[in-house]
């Protein structure tokens, strides 16, 4: 499958300008699902056009109507494309006897099997693969849905009902100055009518649009998706697929989760400095690092290797744990005495007190990875039927992209703050945690204890 081109790190477009993201910036986390016929042919699609309005009262995206302030400047910089969208349903309001919990572990369970899956410095999003599979089991035949359900643990009743609840709620985490966006949209090739029920539940529990387009002419159809995808993206991402990934494809899936935090406590720039990192191969590099210059109040919890300690996003609906092993080369036992269920539980066995924290900025870039490597093995593989998608659709692709960069605060605020610790001598730390060795990453929310992203660093100058 074709790279994904990425935008540079330390700049972010929009509207024409650049600017500085502060906290923890996840450029675009993609699954890229492609679905192919068997010889049958389908008649030609007959959805009425409408318009888009992603991101507000529920469509093409997570975003409620409690959310559209997170997507207001989104969609302006979503380019203007000229194939007719059709809007099938509205999208339904969350179920609160959704089974949110279930559908939520399994696919943390999923996504972290996916992550010890790579190898070296690892960034995924469990959430983005655990919504594009839940999306297109929709339309799974019987064979890939028990498959699908073995693997991802998705609840034998109420499934779609789920995933919605949880997006719905990520939305209304994407308050000023974070945004935290899921988007999905259909791309069906133009001559191809997927089930009206599909089509309606993609809607009504996914906010997905379906915007048909001409595989036929492989170049102007990955144009249109590639439109689609820099909008979502602000224009991070400008490229996600080219001619031969669409070129005579019935229908592709694309599911996007996009996040920008920024810390509750912010570094200081001006503390930042170089240090010596060692990799997991015992090498040392120079990084630079971003220091606490004094103990701060934070949650951490002390583990029987490791340390984690949580970073808290503005607003404390999400975090990031850190993870940090004892030994320099403790990684990969921490790792295998983890699972996704111990990650989403550090919340609520956390500690408080004053944590001094080092802890490196960088840049991790998962390419497009085939799914196929990890799924096929556990028995979904490409081939799988979906005929509830149409008769004779089968799965040919699936890919997973993605990207994080971690930094400083960078604004005015940083600098005061930092002022504001210079004038007293606080108490000695309750906890120094220096992170200059491989480590574990994690990104919840904490309502649903869903995993946004997982990674592992093991060399920051990779």
């Amino acid at each position: 499958m074709p790279g994904v081109p990425h935008a540079a790190g330390g700049a972010v477009t929009q509207t024409g300008a650049s600017r500085k993201v502060s906290g923890v910036r996840v450029r675009l986390i993609t699954s890229l699902v492609l679905f192919g016929m068997v010889a049958t042919a389908c008649g030609s699609s007959t959805g009425t056009a409408g318009r888009v309005t992603d991101g507000v009262g529920g469509q093409d995206g997570a975003g409620a109507p409690t959310a559209t302030a997170s997507v207001t400047s989104a969609t302006a910089a979503e380019p203007t494309v000229t194939t007719a969208v059709q809007l099938v349903a509205d999208r339904l309001p969350a179920d609160p006897d959704a089974p949110t919990a279930e559908w939520v572990s399994g696919v943390n369970a999923a996504g972290w099997d996916f992550h010890r899956h790579l190898e070296g410095n690892a960034v995924s999003s469990p959430m983005s693969i655990g919504v594009a599979f839940s999306l297109s089991r929709a339309g799974a035949s019987a064979n890939s849905a028990a498959a699908l359900d073995a693997i991802f643990g998705f609840p034998e009743q109420g499934n779609h009902s789920a995933a919605n609840a949880v997006g719905l709620l990520l939305a209304e985490a994407s308050v000023e100055p974070n945004t935290v966006e899921v988007a999905n949209r259909l791309f069906p090739d133009d001559q191809f009518s997927p089930r009206a029920e599909f089509l309606e539940t993609a809607a009504a529990h996914y906010g997905a649009t379906t915007q048909p387009v001409d595989t036929a002419n492989g170049d102007e159809a990955a144009g249109v998706i590639n439109d689609w995808v820099s909008g979502r993206t602000r224009g991070l991402i400008p490229m996600i697929v080219d001619q031969r990934t669409v070129q005579g494809q019935q229908l592709i899936l694309v599911n996007t989760v996009y996040l920008k935090a920024d810390w509750l406590k912010p570094f200081l720039a001006d503390l930042t400095g170089d240090g010596q990192f060692t990799t997991d191969i015992g090498q040392t590099v120079t990084v630079p690092f971003m220091r606490d210059h004094r103990a701060k109040d934070r949650r951490y919890v002390l583990m029987e290797s490791a340390n984690a300690v949580e970073l808290p996003y503005v607003g404390r609906d999400l975090a990031m744990w850190l993870i940090v092993p004892h030994e320099r080369d403790g990684l990969e036992a921490v790792e295998a005495s983890l699972d996704a269920a111990a990650l989403a539980e550090l919340d609520s066995v956390a500690q408080s007190g004053t944590v001094k924290l080092t802890m490196p900025k960088w840049e991790q870039t998962l390419p497009p990875a085939d799914l196929f490597e990890w799924l096929c093995p556990q028995g979904f593989c490409a081939g799988a039927g979906f005929d509830g998608i149409a008769p004779g659709i089968f799965i040919t692709s699936a890919l997973h992209s993605a990207k994080v960069i971690v930094d400083e605060k960078g604004t005015e605020a940083a600098a005061a703050t930092a002022m504001a610790f210079l004038e007293s001598m606080p108490p000695p730390p309750d906890l120094t945690v220096v992170a200059d060795r491989p480590f574990l990453w994690a990104i919840i929310h904490r309502e649903t204890q869903a995993v946004l992203f997982v990674g592992r660093l093991v060399n920051p100058a990779a």
